[in-house]
């Protein structure tokens, strides 16, 4: 189910942006993108953390989709993700395509935290 939830959530951030995502999104949420994936790594604490987030791509990326190939349940309220982000530079045109392993925890249908990792097989052992 939490999958589905996940997918659901992906869905609607694409269809309908992110101000109508957050009600997947935990009040208490937090987000983690680490030094191995990011020159500017960080952490998004809250629905603030969650709308700083997605706007810091939208402010360099048109067309920008956030999507998964692969949803795994791993154990129960927890979702590994072989994430998609694409999209087009805004200045340049040239297309983006990231492929980013991502550990998502739920609660009572709620994400409560999103990890990015470099390595599916690191994230997969440490879930």
């Amino acid at each position: 189910m939490s999958a589905a939830t996940v997918r659901e959530m992906l869905d609607t951030l694409n269809e309908r942006g992110t101000e109508a995502a957050l009600e997947w999104f935990a009040e208490d949420f937090h987000g983690v993108v680490p030094p191995e994936l990011s020159a500017e790594p960080d952490t998004y604490d809250g629905h603030d953390g969650v709308r700083r987030y997605f706007d810091s791509f939208h402010e360099i990326v048109d067309d920008l989709r956030f999507d998964a190939e692969e949803l795994v349940d791993v154990a129960e309220g927890t979702v590994a993700a072989r994430g998609l982000i694409t999209g087009r530079g805004r200045e340049s045109g040239i297309p983006i395509e990231m492929r980013v392993p991502m550990l998502m925890r739920l609660r009572e249908g709620k994400l409560v935290e999103m990890s990015a990792y470099p390595d599916w097989d690191e994230m997969i052992a440490g879930a």
